[in-house]
């Protein structure tokens, strides 16, 4: 009679073993992957809202004192004076009350805070918070290579929860 013979318990845990060590070496490699599977996610999230944000920038006058009728006055020009200094003025607190580029200066987290700005109405978001944890920080300054009444610099950095910052730079004719 034949004998049928089948794994001893030695060969049974040396091959556990074997793929024990084979399952931790695999997951090693995979985890890095799976913590960065977002990124991309969340980086384009980011650049989206900044091209919002400076579209929305870039639709508003060089100036308070712009010409918003089209005329052929601008900001700087015989009548015109351009803002000085650059900020928010004359009672504009809400982006819909904003009517130049340099009233969106400061910082932008969902709701506000004391020192930031609210984002959900620079985006219109209606309270929903789809940018929660969020930050968008816009300076306006007069650019060096131009004259103060000729063009201003806007930087936008959006910065995203443990992501590199991304950072958005336009420029704002007086025309």
């Amino acid at each position: 009679m034949k004998r049928i013979r089948g794994f001893t318990l030695v060969e049974s845990i040396i091959a556990m073993v074997i793929m024990g060590i084979a399952m931790v070496t695999i997951a090693s490699f995979l985890l890095p992957q799976v913590l960065r599977s977002a990124d991309p996610y969340y980086q384009t999230r980011a650049t989206e809202l900044g091209q919002s944000v400076m579209a929305q920038m870039l639709s508003r006058g060089f100036a308070d004192n712009s010409d918003f009728d089209g005329g052929d006055t601008r900001c700087g020009d015989d009548n015109g004076v351009c803002t000085v200094p650059l900020g928010a003025d004359d009672g504009e607190s809400e982006p819909n009350d904003f009517n130049d580029v340099d009233d969106y200066i400061g910082c932008w987290v969902p709701s506000g805070s004391s020192e930031c700005g609210d984002l959900n109405l620079l985006t219109k978001d209606n309270g929903e918070n789809s940018y929660q944890n969020f930050r968008v920080e816009i300076s306006v300054s007069a650019d060096s290579n131009f004259d103060a009444q000729t063009m201003k610099r806007i930087d936008l950095a959006i910065i995203t929860p443990n992501q590199p910052t991304i950072n958005l730079r336009a420029f704002r004719g007086n025309y």
